[in-house]
């Protein structure tokens, strides 16, 4: 017996989106307790490295190693405990990661949808009823110019044979830029939550936090795609409204208007350039997104490499410019001082070499010559005066 029900015939567009959003709910709580369950490898590996990890944690603790600050330890153990409560607790990680990736922007999706049905909208608030009375009309109107083509006609010609091409076209092309993209957008994002655990075990060291970035990017991104095209698809659905109203009343009285359908074409494949864009936009958002764990921590403590994570070497560099700066500092005011030193030491000799202040001072010897003492002036070298 199937758990989650098959779209139904009347609703095929929302059903399909039912259909995929129970099978993804299925699927995460399933690959939850495969991975994580008590008999897993997954849970004995991340049992292991949680054990060496607080081993390694009381080491620097207790030998004062790897710098590791008593501040410091009311946040580590936050993330132990957060950890610990996400990979051991199927509540806890479907209450904070699953709900918000998966069920919060669809909340958000309906906030931003109500501007939207206040103004009229033909939809009602369901943005896939809307997608699918619009390809209805579309799909209507070209089976209709169809029939009203002759057999032999060329669609190059123009007429309704090109008309029910152009039809045909612009509804497939309607289906797949909103419909497409967002049944493909929520199955990465199953994969991405089925396998979350693992990431959210590598926020345990900070060599491996990169991954966790990462996944945290792309969940993120996908998360937040499938609001985005239904926004976007809602806009396009008010846009196409009074012109498939339009179309529909020519096809009812078989009259065919080359006009309205270039119109509904050329705004569909805009709005595929405008999804194409959104996507990017959502992109760039995800890709700024940060921990900003490993930045902090080098930080406040640049230049230490610890067995928990790599060294910084910009911060470590700059830390020996520094030390290397405040040396020459002081080796130039040891050298200045010592210079003055030396000259007023030549100045004393001198002084006492030439006690009459006339007289010149005795010519320098030559390299490697002994010292000779000069007589002063009278004395005798015999002894008299």
């Amino acid at each position: 017996m199937a758990i989650c029900p098959s779209p139904s015939g009347e609703s095929m567009v929302g059903g399909i989106v039912d259909t995929v959003d129970c099978h993804i709910r299925v699927l995460v709580h399933d690959s939850y307790r495969e991975l994580v369950g008590p008999d897993t490898w997954f849970s004995a590996a991340f049992t292991g490295l949680l054990t060496i990890y607080i081993a390694l944690l009381g080491y620097q603790l207790l030998f004062g190693r790897g710098g590791v600050r008593v501040t410091e330890l009311p946040f580590t153990a936050v993330k132990i405990g957060l950890i610990l409560a996400f990979l051991t607790s199927w509540a806890a990680y479907q209450t904070v990661v699953f709900n918000l990736l998966f069920e919060g922007p669809a909340d958000l999706m309906r906030t931003l949808l109500r501007p939207l049905q206040m103004q009229g909208s033909g939809f009602d608030g369901d943005v896939m009823a809307g997608l699918e009375r619009a390809f209805d009309d579309m799909s209507a109107a070209a089976g209709v110019y169809g029939e009203m083509a002759s057999p032999t006609a060329n669609i190059l010609q123009g007429g309704p044979m090109l008309g029910s091409g152009l039809l045909w076209l612009s509804s497939i092309s309607l289906l797949l830029v909103t419909l497409g993209v967002i049944v493909a957008a929520k199955i990465v994002l199953a994969f991405l939550l089925a396998i979350g655990p693992v990431f959210i075990g590598f926020l345990l060291f900070d060599a491996t936090r990169g991954l966790f970035d990462g996944w945290l990017r792309a969940t993120f991104s996908f998360s937040i795609a499938p609001m985005a095209v239904t926004v976007f698809g809602a806009s396009l659905i008010m846009i196409l409204q009074p012109f498939l109203e339009i179309l529909t009343e020519n096809a009812q009285m078989r009259l065919f208007d080359m006009g309205v359908v270039i119109t509904i074409s050329l705004v569909i494949a805009v709005f595929a350039i405008v999804m194409m864009f959104g996507l990017s936009a959502v992109g760039g958002i995800a890709a700024g997104l940060r921990t900003g764990g490993s930045r902090s921590r080098s930080v406040s403590q640049p230049a230490r490499g610890d067995m928990f994570g790599s060294q910084n070497g910009s911060v470590f560099s700059d830390r020996a410019e520094q030390i290397a700066a405040r040396i020459a500092i002081h080796d130039r005011q040891a050298g200045t001082t010592s210079s003055g030193a030396y000259h007023e030491r030549e100045l004393r000799h001198h002084d006492r070499a030439e006690p009459g202040g006339g007289q010149s001072m005795a010519p320098e010897g030559r390299l490697g010559e002994a010292y000779r003492r000069i007589p002063r002036a009278g004395f005798d070298r015999r002894g008299g005066s």
